[in-house]
């Protein structure tokens, strides 16, 4: 018997006025949420998934124009005045944003601003506001909630920041919750305990649930049905099953494409990038909105456009996602020849590396003694929780940070100095990509100079005629086209700012390349093309990389060899066939089991990490993640340091267990 439904989305357009012309945010959506189901919403950014939570929270600008129905439990919301509104919006429908840290307020305890939602909602006196700020604190499983209502948000973590935001649109009980990308800047163990907890409350509460995020991993952990979104459309709706077996429209299927997954790795596979970018959508534009960029197009898909149900509550507004009148593009790669496969020199040898932050008194180990080699032509991927000193490592490598103690060997010299007492011939051996291309360009220099510059201070090219012939022909390298150079890093988007970090860097032919979080920003398609990118740059140039993330998944696809780490250590090295599968320290299984499948019917076991790392100013005497291991054997994880236990020449870990047990399930 079908539910009732709660929220019934009819015929919705909603436009933006601009200084030149109107642009279309969303057209003609129809979407229904029945009672106690969850949906999930995927697509780009820019397709208009954002602009439907603000249409239905009634939150758009002042510039936006909406038009259609938004009906919850029969009553229309854009017949609201704002006053009527307050109603249901905070109360009824609640939302949770993506970054925690612009959703609360700095100035003020976590208390009070929670206590004031059910103070303004439901009346309650201060007392009974309290009540309920802690008991929602308990249903997010944060314990000592009496002691975190105290606090400021700064005093607390990001993932304990985003519970607190879930807790804050919990406390009235909303028979709706919106929740955009709530945990993508979030380590992956963080992701899925706040997933689980998700799914946990809106049971407890019988609640409905929009989830929106760009992630198919992530969608498939909570949601029953999934809509694929592109420039405002609705493309595609059914069962996760559904949209993952069996996906009838050509985005849908290059998105879930486009994810980095187990058993693809570089050598074999070029991710599906999707071609092009989301385009802004005119109020004159009608038909296909995905026709520009899909490698199934022909002469009559504008003519047979349009949504319909092709089985049972499986609706989409193309059939051709597998048509095979348009052949589907090659993805593989040329397997490197086994004879050039042989281990190469180091490039880089790292030696009890430590870096303290702090003065004298407290100090931050964010470093605590690794030791690890790089060979050249390869990727290290360096993977762990935040927190755990995998920037800083690759901080310290490119001499942005001096290490406390220990010796970083490149190339036979010791550089375990500032980067200021680095010869000019090290700072252009290695160089470094950031996480957030938006911050790291220069706003103020055109893309010519940002990167000219390195080129005429690394490698002395005084010519402005040279450099800008070499400019040009790195831009072709990463897909970009003479018309960037006079460009600045505003008019780009997000992926092509990423693209000309990479040129940036790739510039002066550096031998070590240290990319911190480099696509974690990333839509999945951008993120598809520039580890594709990555890939066949270090392939051509030879170079070495140091790849960081938090994202198993990417680590798995770009590297050659996987250390993962804890509180500063090492827990793990190995080839990342040796690492990934099967994992041996019970910190690298839980990171394995906490990674969002993208195939919605992957059985996988679930660890979930309770409580934090212990405190970083404290000495450890025994093993970091004894606290939180759920293979603990006793207290000789607390008492003593665990020893380095070796499976091959390339791949050892650090624990307690005995081989046979290290694992085992």
């Amino acid at each position: 018997m079908k539910n009732k439904s709660i929220l019934e989305i009819k015929n919705l357009d909603v436009e933006y006025s601009t200084l030149t012309d109107k642009v279309v945010a969303l057209k003609d959506i129809n979407i229904t949420v029945e009672e106690g189901e969850s949906l999930g919403i995927i697509g780009e950014s820019g397709c208009g998934k954002s602009t439907l939570s603000y249409a239905i929270m009634d939150y758009l600008p002042s510039n936006g124009l909406s038009n259609g129905k938004i009906l919850f439990k029969g009553e229309n919301l854009l017949e609201k005045s704002p006053k009527e509104q307050t109603k249901y919006r905070g109360d009824r429908i609640a939302m949770v944003y993506q970054n925690p840290y612009s959703s609360l307020n700095p100035s003020l305890t976590i208390g009070f601003q929670l206590d004031e939602v059910t103070m303004f909602h439901r009346g309650f006196s201060r007392k009974e506001a309290r009540n309920a700020s802690i008991e929602a604190l308990k249903d997010l499983y944060l314990g000592d909630a009496a002691g975190i209502v105290r606090r400021y948000p700064h005093q607390i973590s990001g993932g304990m920041q985003q519970r607190i935001c879930i807790a804050m649109a919990l406390l009235c009980k909303p028979d709706l919750l919106i929740l955009d990308e709530p945990t993508t800047a979030l380590d992956v163990t963080t992701e899925v305990v706040i997933l689980d907890i998700i799914s946990e409350l809106k049971k407890k509460y019988n609640m409905s649930l929009i989830y929106i995020s760009h992630d198919i991993g992530v969608i498939n952990k909570v949601s029953d049905r999934i809509a694929v979104m592109y420039r405002g459309e609705v493309v595609e709706t059914g069962s996760q099953h559904t949209i993952y077996k069996h996906p009838e429209h050509p985005y849908t299927r290059a998105l879930i494409n486009c994810m980095p997954r187990s058993g693809i790795v570089k050598e074999e596979v070029r991710l599906n990038a999707i071609p092009g970018y989301v385009a802004k959508r005119s109020a004159a534009e009608t038909g296909c909105p995905f026709v520009s960029r899909c490698e199934k197009k022909t002469l009559i898909c504008q003519e047979n456009y349009g949504l319909k149900e092709s089985k049972a509550n499986h609706f989409s507004s193309c059939s051709r996602a597998y048509a095979e009148d348009v052949p589907d593009k090659e993805r593989t790669r040329l397997k490197i020849p086994l004879e050039n496969n042989v281990k190469e020199e180091n490039i880089l040898s790292i030696k009890d590396l430590y870096k303290y932050y702090g003065g004298p008194g407290k100090k931050v180990r964010a470093l605590d003694g690794v030791s690890v080699s790089l060979e050249r032509n390869s990727v290290l991927g360096v993977v762990g929780e935040s927190g755990c000193g995998k920037s800083t490592m690759g901080l310290t490598v490119s001499g942005l940070l001096k290490p406390t103690k220990g010796q970083l060997i490149f190339d036979g010299i010791d550089i375990a100095v500032s980067w200021r007492k680095r010869t000019p011939e090290i700072l252009k051996n290695i160089q470094l990509i950031f996480q957030n291309p938006g911050r790291s360009l220069n706003p103020s220099f055109t893309i010519e100079t940002i990167i000219g510059r390195p080129m005429k201070k690394l490698l002395g090219i005084k010519s402005k005629t040279e450099r800008r012939k070499m400019v040009i022909d790195i831009l072709k390298k990463v897909d970009l086209g003479e018309e960037y150079l006079s460009r600045k890093a505003s008019q780009l988007s997000g992926g092509e700012m990423q693209r000309v970090a990479l040129a940036r860097a790739f510039s002066i032919s550096p031998d070590l390349l240290v990319c911190d979080e480099p696509t974690s920003a990333l839509d999945v398609s951008v993120q598809a093309s520039v580890l594709n990118l990555l890939g066949e740059l270090q392939q051509e140039s030879k170079a070495s990389y140091i790849f960081i993330s938090h994202d198993l998944n990417v680590i798995n696809y770009i590297s050659d060899y996987i250390m993962v780490m804890y509180l500063g250590r090492i827990c793990e090295y190995g080839r990342k066939d040796e690492v990934v599968g099967p994992p041996y320290h019970p910190y690298t299984e839980a990171l394995i089991s906490a990674v969002p499948d993208v195939d919605p019917d992957s059985a996988k076991q679930q660890i979930r990490l309770e409580g934090s790392p212990p405190n970083p100013t404290k000495k450890i005497k025994g093993c970091p993640f004894e606290g939180r291991c759920h293979k603990k054997i006793g207290k000789i994880c607390e008492t003593t340091a665990p020893p380095k236990v070796y499976f091959s020449d390339d791949h050892f870990v650090f624990c307690h267990l005995s081989p046979g047990k290290l694992g085992a399930k």
